[in-house]
Formats: structure tokens, sequence, C-alpha cells
């Protein structure tokens, strides 16, 4: 096992632009890092990064009608580290930039949920992305004056890849694929909607209502239960946790499922890591805590398609588990683990610090 690690973390109190900017220019290295990234490779994909900062305020445009508050925080971001708002916007999309058909299959996410529980309610997820995005991640604390308090952990510059707010509503997202993308509210900020509301219900609701940029599915959990909405710019469709267990990897199985729009290799890898972790859960039965869950998270049966993925398991595809989260929604603590969960050590952040 290797060294526990510990991420930079960032307390950012208040709304809008201000916060934006404490929390860009608090880990202004991180961000102008993770932005240098994305437009190596855009460029590397033959789009100039004029074109994405034209591309990234039509997405703010589209998005500030339903989110004020957080478009503002994203102009925020890039005052803070000394970029442009568009190229702040920039940090809050991926595949809307670098397109949909080019993505590979990202993330195994889970819910244990309901009375018979006495570990009481986890969710969690393994993060699979490029390599490179391993360094860049962060956990921020947010305080907002009109939302509940959240944490979530996110690569630096963006307002929330997944998290948790004080209200023990947990979000956790997974790519699809899916016809349809265009301008909309972008795939990542969903979860900060999410985040803003007290019950999984609400948030389901909220994403829900707003204009989508492309297909994205939420795990979603709060003290009570779970749900799971798979959604795309145009259509929602909802699961339910059976006998307490909510699964979800990168492929429709809800009754928008004729939105699949992905290749046969694909659905083998998001198939075989759902059945695995579905059969993993099952033997862990109803006890099972976070120990338990941490120990399905590493689990390398399958590779290729495990759920714990090396970046050397397919060098040609450039994926690896990067982040592994595990939230336990009673405690309203995060353990994570930074890097691959078979080799790594979890590390504990607890919503409100003590």
């Amino acid at each position: 096992m290797n060294e526990p690690v510990r991420l930079t973390e960032i307390d950012v109190i208040g709304d809008g632009r201000a916060a934006g900017h404490a929390y860009g220019e608090a880990v202004r290295h991180l961000v102008r890092d993770h932005h240098g990234l994305i437009v190596e490779g855009l460029a590397a994909r033959g789009m100039p990064v004029s074109e994405a900062r034209r591309h990234a305020l039509a997405v703010r445009e589209a998005t500030a009608p339903f989110a004020p508050d957080l478009a503002a925080e994203v102009d925020g971001v890039g005052e803070g580290a000394g970029l442009t708002a568009a190229d702040a916007w920039i940090l809050q999309l991926r595949a809307e930039l670098t397109g949909w058909g080019t993505a590979v299959p990202e993330c195994s996410s889970l819910a244990l949920v309901g009375p018979g529980r006495p570990a009481g309610p986890l969710a969690a997820q393994n993060a699979d992305l490029p390599p490179a995005y391993g360094s860049l991640f962060v956990v921020l604390r947010r305080r907002p004056s009109r939302a509940p308090a959240l944490i979530t952990v996110t690569p630096a510059g963006q307002l929330g890849h997944h998290g948790m707010n004080a209200a023990g509503v947990t979000v956790f997202g997974n790519f699809l694929r899916a016809a349809g993308w265009g301008i909309g509210v972008p795939r990542y900020l969903l979860t900060r909607i999410a985040l803003a509301k007290t019950s999984r219900r609400r948030a389901a609701d909220a994403v829900g209502a707003v204009p989508r940029s492309g297909p994205r599915n939420l795990l979603i959990a709060d003290p009570e239960g779970a749900l799971d909405i798979e959604t795309t710019p145009s259509a929602v469709g909802r699961l339910k946790p059976v006998d307490g267990v909510l699964i979800h990897t990168n492929h429709f199985v809800s009754d928008i499922s004729a939105h699949e729009r992905a290749p046969s290799a694909w659905l083998r890898n998001s198939r075989a890591r759902l059945a695995r972790l579905g059969d993993l859960l099952s033997a862990a039965g109803p006890t099972a805590g976070v120990a338990e869950v941490a120990t399905i998270l590493a689990d390398r049966t399958g590779a290729p398609d495990a759920l714990c993925h090396h970046a050397a398991d397919a060098p040609d595809v450039d994926i690896a588990t990067v982040i592994s989260t595990i939230a336990d929604i009673g405690a309203r603590r995060l353990h994570v683990c930074a890097g691959p969960p078979d080799t790594g050590v979890y590390t504990v952040y607890p919503l409100q610090e003590s």
C-alpha cells in the first residue's frame, strides 16, 4: 500500500463571483495546470483555444438564467486564477469540447440505503479519468448563504465533480453516450445544482428542470434513500434501489435506454463492471460498511474491465481510477483515496472542519 495522500483543502464562504474568486486564487497553480491540460488536449484534436472560448461563453449564456449564482462563481474562478471568464468556463466542460464520440467508459457508482443497514446509508464511486487529472483534484468546502454547506471532490477550477451537502444529499455522476449534445448547462454543474437541494427528490427535479448540454447519469442519495437519474438533453429516466442497493456504470438501463449510442466495447466494459459490482455487494450483504465498500472498489477482477482500473490495463485508452470516494452520509464525511484504491489509502474529510 502507498502512503495516504491528503488533497489540498479549500474552504470558501459566500456566493457568486466573490466566492469563485477566493476559490480560484487559493489554488491558482492547479487551476492553471487544469486549464493547460484541457487546452493541450483540444489542440491535439485540432480545436484552437479561441474556438473553445466561444463555445464556453455560449454555455455561460445558456446557464446564467437558470443558475445565476453558479455562473457568477465560475466567472470568479477565472478572475482569481488570473484567467478569463471564458477560460474558467472551459474548466467546466470536457466532452462538450472534446466530443462525446472520443470518450471512454468512466466511473462506477453505488448506494446502500434502507433501515436494514447498521452501517447507515453509504454512497460511493470510483472516478475513472485520464491519469493526468489525478494530481488536479482538491477538496472544496463551500458555505453559500442561500443553500446548504457542501463538500466536493473535484479537479481544481471545476465547481463540483461529486460530493455531499449538510442535508446529507450526496451526488455521484457517470458518463453516458447519447446523441443530441448542444448548448446548455454543462454536465459537471448539474452536481452543484443538485447539491443546492435538501432532499434527493428535490435534487433530481432540479436537474431535470434545466436545459442540459449532454447526457449524464446522476446517482443521488440522502439519509432516507437513493435514486438514480439517467439524463439526456431531452429526456430523464429514473431508477430505484433494489433491496437497498443502487448501482450504475456507463450505459443506459432505465426506460430511456433507446438513447444509448455506446459502441460494443464500451458496453462490454460497462456491463461487466455493473455485474461485478452487483455480485460483490450481494455477497457483502446488508452489514456492509465503509471497509467492505472500500474492498469492493479495489476489486481488479476482469481487468481491463475491472472496477478498479490501472492505466497499464489498456494503455491506448488513457484512463485510470484517479479518485475513489465513499460517502458516509450519516456522519457527513467523505473517505477519499487519491489513485487506484487497491494500492492507496483512504483519507477522511468531514463536511464541517473540526
